[in-house]
């Protein structure tokens, strides 16, 4: 919002990851009634939806330009809890709504995610997670692969005394703090010093988005470490 990097998550600026969660979740008490998004446009939309498809009562009604807090409190307020199922906030502590990016984020994009951002910024959507444990939030799939130097495009063959680079993942697991030295330059690397090839993220605050490629992935990064003056990484998860 301020400084235009977001959306305020309101009306026809709501992702439509967040609506279709939550029609997921509304769906859940009428099996069969899930309401496709192209129909869709806005929180209030979805739940004209609902009411039309039978699955809520008669007369249920939301402003325009509300948000998918006032509906969820909307709906709280006649008994109605959607499906924790589908909240989508990853077990964090404390989550944001769901966020398009704002125009002021688009010169951080690729050429080809910044031609879907300006034909549907509802495409790109941007969650905030904080977790307040002891040991941080690791986040990897199928395409984790060994870590090299940084500027190094070579993997490290090993990292003694870890056994693997998975083993250092487990040793920053349980102290973030856990350091890898280098013999061969004599530097210690904590574990994101080095570069995991866009296939690890790890830590205690994150923002997940969707929506995005390398390159824009890269660029947000780099924004936000020059927002809040900490450095930043991006990877890319699959399912």
């Amino acid at each position: 919002m301020d400084g235009g990097y977001l959306l305020e998550a309101r009306g026809k600026q709501v992702p439509y990851r967040a609506l279709s969660n939550l029609g997921f979740g509304l769906a859940r008490f009428d099996e069969g009634t899930y309401q496709h998004l192209h129909t869709i446009d806005t929180p209030s939309d979805l739940l004209a939806q609902y009411v039309d498809a039978g699955a809520l009562p008669d007369g249920l009604s939301a402003g325009r330009d509300a948000s998918l807090d006032e509906v969820r409190a909307l709906l709280a307020s006649h008994g109605i809890t959607p499906d924790p199922l589908y909240d989508d906030h990853e077990d964090s502590d404390w989550h944001s709504p769901q966020y398009c990016l704002g125009p002021a984020a688009r010169p951080y994009l690729s050429d080809h995610v910044r031609a879907g951002y300006d034909a549907d910024p509802r495409e790109v959507a941007l969650m905030l997670l904080a977790y307040d444990t002891e040991n941080p939030v690791v986040a990897v799939g199928e395409n984790l692969s060994e870590p090299s130097l940084p500027g190094v495009d070579e993997p490290l063959a090993s990292l003694p005394p870890f056994e693997s680079h998975v083993d250092f993942i487990g040793a920053a697991f349980d102290n973030p703090g856990a350091q890898w030295h280098c013999p061969e330059n004599g530097l210690d690397y904590r574990i994101l010093e080095l570069d995991w090839h866009y296939t690890l993220a790890m830590g205690f605050r994150l923002l997940r988005a969707e929506g995005l490629d390398r390159e824009s992935a890269e660029g947000l990064a780099a924004l936000i470490a020059e927002l809040t003056g900490q450095p930043m990484v991006c990877s890319h998860r699959h399912l």
